[in-house]
């Protein structure tokens, strides 16, 4: 992976897991626990869906 795409997959994922860490604040996603959030950042960059087949 070049650089510049290592930098921008970053960028993405910490704006996604910032998001997810305001939802669960806000109480939009209340059952989001710490396991949830290394789920979604790995689905993120391996391209593992978290939705069933």
């Amino acid at each position: 992976m070049r650089r510049h795409q290592a930098q921008r997959l970053t960028t993405a994922l910490r704006a996604v897991l910032i998001g997810l860490g305001q939802g669960v604040l806000l109480g939009l996603a209340p059952d989001a626990d710490e396991q949830y959030f290394a789920d979604t950042a790995r689905a993120l960059v391996s391209g593992v869906s978290l939705v069933g087949p």
